[in-house]
């Protein structure tokens, strides 16, 4: 029965009972209940009907949105980091971590993550690269490049200290054509007088072993191998000295300075001074 029906009944009753027809109490009660009900159900009905139809609304409009909304749509976009006077750690897409040193910047190529992982690099910075063997990490570090698969080191691009320190895993350097493989605890440096070399990191442990070996010698050796200057007084230069020693270069400096009562001052990044 719908609402007209309802109306029209509820009117014809109450004409009747207009017309003084006599009917008893009871049956009077009973007849209003059911005309009550049946409009009670006619309303809950219709409110069920816009409540389904207002949903059937809302669900084309979001179906729509998503539709035409951009976030659905995969644009490769270029994206640019920088750091001003702190440092600031960036997690790429790949789920490689950066941790740019101050004045840095790292921008990604449009195509990062495609068939490789290219960005241009400026400054300071540690690498933590998410391994991909299908998909080599490259970086333009202005006049020479690092290619990693999944590896983690320290880059210094700026003008003058150009140098590469790597800690885990395995990089390729190409300076200039010039290609250089590091593994871990080695280190490149570009100097702009010599020729590129690779080095051992200061911090890493060795063993050194000398026999009745001159003090110039053992500084010359120690000097190649960490890629450091170290001036000293010349009085020691032929001084002899024998014995085994491990650690890293401040604990070699120490123990083969120690009978001659030397100390190593740091003058800067790779320069040291005895006295």
């Amino acid at each position: 029965m719908n609402h007209t029906e309802d109306e029209n009944f509820k009117r014809n009753w109450e004409k009747v009972a207009e017309e003084n027809q006599q009917m008893d109490s009871q049956t009077d009660e009973r007849i209003r209940a059911g005309i009550q009900r049946k409009i009670k159900s006619v309303n809950k009905f219709k409110k069920l009907y816009w409540v389904a139809a207002a949903a059937v609304i809302t669900g084309f409009g979001i179906l729509f949105y998503m539709l035409s909304s951009p976030a659905s749509v995969e644009k490769a976009q270029s994206q640019f980091y920088s750091s001003v006077d702190f440092t600031k750690k960036i997690s790429l897409p790949d789920g490689s971590n950066i941790v740019l040193e101050p004045h840095s910047t790292l921008k990604l190529a449009k195509d990062f993550g495609k068939t490789d992982r290219k960005i241009t690099f400026t400054g300071k910075a540690t690498f933590d690269i998410a391994k991909d063997k299908t998909r080599p990490f490259k970086i333009n570090a202005k006049d020479f490049t690092v290619q990693v698969l999944g590896t983690k080191f320290f880059l210094d691009q700026t003008s003058g200290k150009e140098k590469v320190e790597l800690f885990e895993g395995k990089v390729k350097v190409n300076h200039q054509g010039k290609i250089t493989y590091l593994l871990p605890n080695e280190s490149w440096n570009k100097n702009m007088e010599e020729k590129p070399q690779t080095y051992i990191v200061a911090n890493v442990k060795r063993n050194f072993s000398f026999e009745d070996e001159n003090f110039e010698n053992i500084i010359q050796e120690l000097e190649v191998v960490y890629n450091v200057k170290i001036d000293y007084p010349q009085e020691y230069a032929r001084k002899k000295i024998k014995g085994s020693f491990s650690g890293d270069m401040s604990e070699v400096l120490f123990a083969i300075c120690y009978p001659f009562n030397l100390k190593a001052e740091k003058k800067s990044d790779n320069q040291l001074q005895l006295k």
